[in-house]
């Protein structure tokens, strides 16, 4: 009895335990608890994975969040959302039923289901839930305008009717939403309903003024046909297609659908528990500086001048230090890498001598000139010119300029002689100089301001020497530059004032190439200006000091069509600063919003912004000139340097009362790329872009210099780093400690689209295909790649692809920062006998290679082989087995390394006479437009192709087959005819030569038999649909070998992964019209674009036969990169008649391609793409 009265206590206990802990669970942590602070870490942390596109990463952080508070509907319902997005439907209805279960009423969770519904191909539950979706939040336009997009699809009776009335609600809370008003034309026009298609097109045509003359044209047709309403609808898509690319219906769209290749939107915010601000913190007024004097050692040739501050980066570089910081905690710094510890060098310069404050030994002469000129605030500079990641100083002044180069750490060497430039420019007169990357080859410039005239450009040709450019013509006297991507576009933009305080602006147009632009009208004289995001909408603004005091924001607007100017505070000292003064925009209280400093005429004021971006001055001005701003003693708080009021060099540290959060980072590009293979990215990044989200709270900075400083008001870190580096390659990193260095990741951006097929058991990777003809391929600083042809065939193995209910299955995808043009494509079934091989020789070489199918015996390896450091090479290339040679290092550039060969015995066995081959199988590592710049600058080696060398019977060696060029991408097989090469009685041996990238993974020797029958058949296919998939992981196994698709199935991103370039691509859907002939009517492919290939299965071959294959395309490839030809857009479209690339692009309606061919861009080519995604990543969910 007693023991039964124990169980029955212990279970009363355990189940009032459970009910417990259930009810704890049911209820919102408190705010202050470890466990809220872990679940909105977990919570953001997968937000903003999803937003990078690491979908992976956002999985397991939002499972962590339901897992922590499993009461918290939000992190339901975005797992669910993650788990739409990689098409797992099923674990995606449980997270969301347990969403609904939790807030029965929520509509974000009703429009999710309608998401999920939709993608699982069930229209009718679909429209279900975007109706309830609608009653449970009448005021969310996107779920009307989806509920619309669904019934269009569906169709049926009325349709036209519901639809109508979902717009005219759209138009009720937005009436100049000129996507709806379009909408609303077109369905009265499909109905006949004349009345109300005349009134929405002269409403539609009251905002036509500012639209582009074709827009204009379109809209003048369309008010031609409102007497047959029928025909009025085809005008208004029409116009539609023409207004694509107009701001005005870009921003109609994103008020009402999301981005284009984006499955559904994240809930942004708890449901249940309370959601931290996305707001910065109030502004620290406890705020101060304290003034300690710079007093560097004495010596005849120093006095005191002008002070810089500049991070020698010599030692810990690519430490990590972690750092606890927060609103409840001091900063305490670990492990801090030391040159972060020590701050920057402190450098005071006079007219005659630079000098390193407490460094007496570092004293350079500076080239003040036979007048003893004291050097300006831009008269000393910190770059790392030839990349070894530390710093060297480049002195400009009265007597010309001078380059001192750190040779180890702490000393400097002049290495002026080296540098090659010419006598008038060494011994100019100068007034000062600054960094910049002009033309994206990977290695910093210099832009120098003569005294007097135009500045000039010393482009580093990346081997100690420079050439002298004048991009910036009509700019007199240079006295301040700007350098960042002020409109958005990918590359930086230059801003500059000249000696009368006029403001200029010059766009990139890459390659080196610039353009003036007007600015407003209303600038006046400029005293000052720098590059800051200070309205926060993730694009950086020029913040300007005007003469009258005023401090301006000038923004661009419409992509790069107009300006927005506001002024955002008043400077005081104005009149005393004798038209020279500073201004600075930084996080000086670490609120999580810029700060603003403004100096001149011995005085600086400091103003600083509250939540809501508002900038208040901080007291009374400071007795000093600021002259530069950075973190002096590793406290996380940013310090000034400058001049007192008697012109002595002083340092100004910073003491707060609020002990905010902060963040410090190191963006680098690749660590030794010298000896690692890149250098695509200079030393520090300079001119890219950083942008961090802490919560919800968003942040840009330019980078430009080695460290980049945000503060992060009450976050206690940030959750993402998302890095733009200057060559336009996006990089997103998580679980950032603070003071840490981002390493540029050496991850491929351009190589052609992939091809997949159906092996029996899964889609898998077959091989890159398309590669022939690149469009606006840089080859050399000055030259572009013509195109030699645009046909291109690969083999399939047999092993690759088999029938799958009754047909061949193929993928090609789009991956990379990439467009494809497929003009022509099939696929070429090839039956062979039994104990015969097929190939095709895919390597890229001039002359190309001939297209054409060639009959074997079966291969077999070389009976040895060896690199040329004499290394036994054969077990690596005697099989296809992955395993890559790969003994020849690295060169200083992606795809180019010393030169090198590998030997190769072919054996006593191989046959003397008939037809023999050689069938080299491997991978290419590509140069790109950028590199091949790069490498026309300077005195480095010319990349050379392949070349095949025999013995020669005299001990020596002789080539035999010269430009053989290389293979065609990843996974290829060359093949090298061997007939007649070898000198009678020599040796069988070759070795093949280049100083390319090049892997080998198999090297062997077949006999060819060109008499051997081949059936060959070519199929066209019997579905060819364009639609849109995401993106797969690429990994590489090791440094040896490609970057390939993980896995088909594993779509790890669905959002817009590159600056896809701008203009119409081709609709989804069918596109086999497209793809039956070579016309120049072709199917145009954006990354992240797959199209799905059926092509029929022809009767068995016979017995003894085999059936291997071909796959086909006729087309081109256009990259992203900064030095392709006209890379920003699609146009100019490419022809079969032109084989140049040097036409710029215009108007599309003039594109000769267009011209021949305009009811293409009226039925395939509709939709339009520009990278308004990607510029927002993210933000764009924050504020869509």
């Amino acid at each position: 009895m007693n023991r039964l009265l124990v169980i029955l206590v212990v279970l009363v206990a355990a189940l009032g335990l459970g009910a417990y802990i259930y009810q704890r669970q049911q209820q919102p942590p408190d705010i202050s608890s470890p466990l809220y602070h872990n679940t909105v870490t977990a919570f953001y942390v997968g937000l903003a994975a999803l937003d990078s596109g690491d979908n992976p990463r956002a999985e397991a952080s939002m499972k962590q969040a339901t897992q922590l508070v499993p009461a918290e509907p939000a992190v339901w319902a975005d797992l669910g959302l993650i788990q739409i997005r990689k098409g797992d439907f099923d674990a995606a209805a449980q997270s969301l039923t347990k969403a609904q279960e939790l807030a029965p009423a929520n509509a974000d969770i009703e429009k999710l289901w309608g998401l999920l519904q939709d993608q699982q191909g069930k229209p009718d539950e679909a429209i279900t839930h975007w109706k309830r979706a609608i009653t449970l939040n009448p005021r969310d336009l996107k779920a009307r305008y989806a509920l619309a997009q669904e019934l269009e699809r569906q169709g049926g009776q009325n349709i036209e009717q519901q639809e109508q009335q979902l717009f005219d609600e759209i138009l009720k809370a937005q009436p100049n939403n000129i996507v709806a008003l379009l909408e609303k034309a077109r369905l009265a026009g499909r109905s006949g309903d004349a009345d109300t298609l005349r009134t929405t097109v002269q409403q539609i045509a009251k905002y036509g003024s500012g639209w582009p003359p074709s827009a204009q044209e379109q809209l003048q047709e369309l008010q031609k046909a409102l007497s047959n309403p029928r025909m009025a609808a085809t005008n208004v898509q029409f116009l539609k297609n023409v207004l694509s690319p107009v701001p005005t219906y870009q921003q109609s769209l994103e008020a009402l659908a999301v981005p284009a290749g984006q499955a559904g939107e994240p809930l942004l915010r708890f449901l249940s528990m309370p959601s931290p601000s996305p707001l910065p913190a109030e502004p620290d007024l406890g705020v101060t500086f304290t003034t300690e004097q710079l007093a560097p050692q004495r010596t005849k040739a120093s006095a005191i001048g002008t002070p810089y501050a500049i991070w020698l980066t010599s030692q810990g570089k690519g430490s990590i230090c972690n750092v606890s910081t927060g609103p409840k905690g001091e900063s305490q710094l670990t492990a801090m890498a030391s040159i972060f510890e020590k701050g920057p060098g402190l450098f005071v310069a006079n007219a005659h001598a630079v000098q390193q404050v407490g460094v007496p030994a570092v004293t350079l002469l500076f080239p003040g000139g036979p007048s003893a000129i004291a050097p300006s605030p831009h008269g000393v500079l910190g770059l790392d010119w030839n990349y070894d990641f530390m710093t060297d100083l480049f002195l400009a002044g009265a007597g010309g300029i001078k380059f001192y180069q750190q040779t180890q750490p702490g000393k400097f060497s002049d290495v002026t002689a080296r540098t090659k430039l010419p006598p008038n420019i060494l011994t100019g007169n100068y007034y000062g100089a600054w960094a910049a990357d002009i033309e994206a080859d990977g290695d910093v410039d210099i832009v120098l301001a003569p005294t007097t005239g135009a500045p000039l450009v010393l482009r580093n040709n990346g081997d100690g020497t420079f050439a002298v450019l004048r991009p910036f013509s009509g700019m007199p006297s240079l006295r301040a530059f700007v350098w960042g991507d002020f409109d958005h576009d990918g590359d930086p933009d230059a801003a500059m004032v000249d000696e009368a305080g006029t403001l200029h602006y010059f766009t990139n147009n890459r390659s080196g190439q610039f353009r003036p632009r007007e600015l407003p009208t209303n600038l006046g004289k400029v005293l000052a200006v720098t590059a800051a995001d200070v309205n926060n909408d993730g694009i950086l603004d020029l913040v300007v000091v005007q003469a009258n005091g005023t401090v301006l924001r000038v923004s661009d607007k419409d992509d790069g069509q107009g300006w927005d100017t506001a002024p955002i505070a008043t400077w005081s000292g104005a009149a005393a600063s004798k038209g020279a003064a500073h201004i600075f925009v930084e996080d000086l209280d670490n609120n999580g919003s810029p700060d603003l400093v403004v100096s001149g005429g011995g005085q600086s004021q400091v103003w600083l912004s509250d939540a809501a971006g508002k900038f208040a001055p901080l007291g009374t001005p400071l007795q000093a000139e600021v002259l530069a701003v950075t973190d002096l003693n590793a406290d996380g708080r940013l310090d000034f340097v400058g001049l007192n009021a008697s012109h002595q060099p002083v340092r100004l540290l910073n003491k707060g009362a609020k002990s905010y959060g902060w963040q410090s980072l190191w963006p680098e590009g690749c660590e030794h790329a010298d000896k690692e293979g890149d250098k695509r990215i200079n030393s520090y990044g300079i001119g890219g872009e950083l942008e961090v989200r802490a919560g919800l709270l968003v942040q840009k900075m330019p980078i430009n210099g080695p460290v980049v400083h945000f503060g992060l008001g009450n976050q206690k870190s940030v959750d993402v780093v998302r890095i733009v580096w200057p060559n336009g390659a996006p990089q997103a990193e998580f679980d950032v400690a603070t003071n840490q260095a981002l390493l540029a990741k050496q991850r491929l951006t351009g190589s052609c689209p992939f091809l997949f097929a159906w092996n029996g058991k899964r889609m898998s990777f077959v091989k890159d295909c398309n590669w022939r003809s690149p469009l606006g391929l840089k080859i050399n600083a000055q030259d572009t790649a013509g195109v030699v042809q645009t046909e291109d065939w690969v083999k399939v193995r047999r092993d690759q692809l088999v029938p799958k209910d009754g047909y061949y299955d193929l993928r090609v995808t789009a991956d990379l920062w990439e467009a494809h043009f497929f003009d022509y494509l099939s696929l070429m079934a090839v039956d062979h006998p039994v104990g015969t091989d097929i190939w095709v020789d895919e390597r890229f070489s001039v002359p190309m290679p001939p297209l054409q199918v060639i009959a074997t015996a079966p291969s077999h390896p070389v009976t040895r082989a060896w690199d040329d450091n004499g290394q036994d090479v054969t077990d690596i290339i005697k099989a296809e087995d992955g395993h890559y040679l790969d003994t020849f290092g690295r060169g200083e550039y992606q795809g180019v390394t010393r030169d090198h060969y590998v030997e190769v015995e072919l054996g006593q066995e191989v046959p003397r006479n008939g037809h023999l081959w050689l069938v080299a199988k491997g991978w290419l590592h590509p140069t790109d437009s950028s590199i091949n710049v790069a490498l026309g600058q300077g005195h480095g080696p010319i990349p050379h192709g392949l070349s095949l060398e025999v013995a020669d019977g005299k001990g020596g060696w002789k080539v035999a087959r010269p430009l053989l060029g290389f293979p065609a991408g990843k996974l290829k097989t060359i093949l090298v005819n061997l007939d007649g090469v070898f000198m009678p009685g020599a040796a069988r041996k070759f070795r093949l030569r280049t100083n390319l990238e090049i892997y080998w993974d198999q090297l062997s020797w077949a006999t060819g038999l060109p008499k051997t029958t081949l059936a060959q058949q070519r199929l066209m296919p019997q579905v060819a649909n364009l639609r849109y998939r995401g993106f797969t992981e690429l990994h590489a196994k090791n440094r040896s070998a490609p970057e390939l698709p993980e896995s088909y199935d594993e779509i790890v991103q669905t959002s817009q992964r590159w600056r896809d370039l701008i203009g119409y691509y081709t609709r989804f859907g069918d596109v086999r019209e497209l793809l039956n002939k070579v016309d120049d009517r072709y199917v145009i492919m954006n990354a992240g674009d797959e199209m799905v290939l059926h092509f029929p299965v022809p009767p068995p071959p016979p017995a003894g036969w085999v059936r291997d294959f071909v796959f086909i395309t006729d087309g081109w490839t256009k990259d992203g990169n900064m030095n392709t030809g006209f890379s920003k857009t699609l146009l100019p479209l490419p022809a079969h008649d032109i084989t140049g690339y040097s036409r710029p692009p215009g108007r599309l309606e003039d594109d000769p391609v267009y011209r021949r061919h305009p009811q293409d861009w009226q039925q395939y080519q509709t939709r339009y793409v520009a990278p308004r995604e990607f510029q927002h990543v993210l933000r764009h969910a924050l504020t869509g």
